[in-house]
């Protein structure tokens, strides 16, 4: 691979470009499993690079999934026909950036999981675990284990090569209670850098319980109320707000906090870090994937606002510094704004705390929807499940209801936050107490 990747870049420099190399291949796994019977495994590979050529300002962009000669040589070729056919571009977009990356992840081994069949067993013992955790659990829904390993090099005209290993797995399910014609579901899932790494049966459990406890829930009267977010609700607000704090958002002029750096944006308890070196974190990388040196970078700290997630582009085109936040769906796209492993730094409460501080309100167990709010606006009308609080304690549950308002009023409303970060995927959360928050029920 170095050898062509070398010849891709001499023949850029031959013809007067400027040239980007991005290269993909992995390995990705998943396994489904019903009433401990398997429904389908699939296991594929995919390997491809992308090459983005630059001269006079004007660029072009190709990809192709033969990574040999011939299929480096036709993305070349196309690429260089795309960028004499572009329009040019105001500011630079390839990545300028000297400085030695720390070490990126280790991809590790299995850690006792090193085969299909113990990855099955793993989800099969997910499975049972919810079945005997509440005998009102007659049935799951997607009990299952998925498995990325790859390898991602970045090499440049601009006098860089980087290349590292990046991994990560995760197992999920989805219970489903009843109780004679009433049934709820509960879903919850764990996420590792290695399989060893994963609670199969203690997600099992956890997936059983946030079902059974929803049970003769039902909505209760539409009005104000404090509100615990549980982290795995909370995780959603974390997701809002990596798509407000997009720097291509900002260019755009689209989202609620352009031109609001310095500004106090939300409680003082607030800080949101994107960690590309975390403990334990799933995303870590030494680099971003224009090739950049990643580092921790502090987006809102202690409620005011520091910054965005930005790529080479939307950096250049704010006037703002590169934060080392390119990433790529795969080698086929163009690399945009978004985080490694973007999460708000706990406190210390427990949620026990956090629910006897609310008084009266409710605990949010799940947010649906959350996809749906406005980045532009803020707005936000989602539903939600949970519990009741009464004098402190969790009461009856509740459903079929919905909360809305704006996400700096949520955020300015944070009292008190948790201690346990939960990750689904890039985001993470606390629990978390917010003063009051209009709820629309019976």
């Amino acid at each position: 691979m170095d050898e062509r990747i070398s010849r891709v870049l001499d023949l850029a420099a031959a013809g007067g470009y400027e040239c980007e190399v991005f290269c993909e291949s992995g390995e990705r796994f998943q396994v489904e499993v019903y009433r401990g019977r398997v429904e389908s495994i699939d296991r594929s590979r995919d390997e491809g690079v992308g090459i983005r050529l630059v001269r006079d300002g004007r660029m072009g962009h190709s990809f192709s999934n033969e990574s040999g000669p011939a299929g480096m040589d036709s993305a070349f070729e196309e690429a260089r026909l795309n960028a004499e056919a572009s329009a040019p571009l105001e500011v630079d977009v390839l990545a300028r950036d000297a400085r030695v990356p720390e070490a990126g992840p280790d991809a590790g081994d299995s850690a006792g999981l090193e085969d299909t069949a113990a990855r099955i067993q793993g989800v099969v013992e997910m499975e049972n675990a919810a079945f005997e955790f509440d005998p009102s659990i007659e049935n799951t829904e997607g009990a299952g284990y998925s498995e990325f390993s790859g390898e991602v090099s970045v090499a440049s005209t601009r006098g860089f090569y980087r290349r590292e290993k990046r991994r990560h797995c995760r197992c999920s399910l989805a219970a489903v209670a009843k109780r004679g014609e009433e049934a709820r579901s509960g879903w919850y899932h764990s996420q590792a850098r290695e399989p060893g790494g994963l609670d199969f049966s203690g997600t099992g459990r956890e997936a059983a319980r946030r079902a059974a406890i929803l049970l003769g829930s039902s909505p209760i009267p539409t009005g104000r109320y404090p509100v615990v977010l549980d982290a795995t609700a909370f995780v959603d607000i974390v997701y809002l707000l990596e798509q407000a704090l997009s720097g291509e958002m900002v260019v755009r002029g689209t989202t609620v906090f352009a031109g609001r750096i310095g500004e106090k944006i939300a409680a003082g308890m607030v800080t949101l870090v994107d960690d590309p070196f975390l403990d334990g974190g799933c995303f870590n990388s030494g680099f971003d994937d224009e090739g950049v040196p990643r580092e921790r970078y502090v987006l809102i700290e202690e409620g005011a606002l520091r910054g965005f997630l930005h790529n080479t582009w939307s950096s250049a085109k704010t006037g703002s510094r590169v934060t080392a936040n390119a990433v790529r769906e795969s080698y086929r796209d163009l690399p945009v704004p978004g985080p490694s492993n973007l999460f708000m730094l706990p406190g210390r409460a427990t949620v026990l705390e956090l629910i006897s501080e609310a008084g009266e309100g409710i605990y949010i167990q799940n947010i649906m929807g959350m996809h749906t709010a406005d980045p532009v606006s803020g707005d936000f009308s989602v539903g939600i499940n949970g519990l009741r609080i009464k004098s402190g304690m969790t009461g009856h549950a509740v459903s079929e209801m919905t909360i809305s308002g704006n996400i700096l009023d949520l955020l300015a409303g944070i009292r008190n936050v948790g201690r346990e970060v939960f990750f689904a995927g890039p985001y993470g959360a606390p629990p978390a107490l917010i003063d009051g928050m209009s709820v629309s029920g019976i």
